[in-house]
């Protein structure tokens, strides 16, 4: 068992509890062993916890967010506020090349949090896209959010 799961679960129970006791320090230590010990498939203790480049691709996935989040923003309030909006909305099938779960999850929700797009379903590889305006759909298909996800799955992932 990795003994720093242990402990951050340790403190994460003291610092919630309302005194600091030997009797609660105990019982939480118990607690974590074993949450630790019953969760130990999902902890993953095989693989390091945290890789440089991995952390780096994930700051860049966040900074492309956080930029395409402000460019569909105002995107879509020109479309709002224009008196006679010519709203063109398509629904299109768009299929996935990532095999993690996780990051086909993360794909979704990042399409979806851009304004103009939302993610109506997934399924297997097939995400099913709401497009505010047609020439949204060209951001959809030229994801850069999935080419970052595809280089994590080749670099990190077997």
């Amino acid at each position: 068992m990795n003994i720093i799961y242990i402990l951050v679960l340790t403190f994460i129970w003291l610092v919630f509890s309302e005194k600091l006791t030997f009797e609660v320090f105990a019982f939480g230590f118990l607690i974590s062993l074993f949450l630790t010990k019953f969760n130990k498939s999902l902890l993953n203790f095989n693989k390091p916890i945290i890789k440089l480049g991995y952390f780096l691709l994930f700051v860049k996935y966040i900074i492309l967010l956080i930029m395409l989040i402000i460019k569909a923003n105002i995107q879509v309030a020109l479309i709002v506020l224009n008196p006679h909006p010519k709203l063109d909305s398509i629904i299109v099938d768009y299929e996935t090349k990532l095999k993690l779960d996780f990051h086909k999850m993360l794909l979704a929700n990042s399409i979806t949090l851009t304004p103009g797009t939302l993610t109506i379903s997934v399924e297997n590889n097939n995400l099913k896209v709401h497009c505010l305006k047609s020439k949204f759909k060209d951001e959809v298909f030229n994801s850069k959010f999935e080419k970052i996800l595809l280089e994590i799955e080749d670099r990190y992932y077997d």
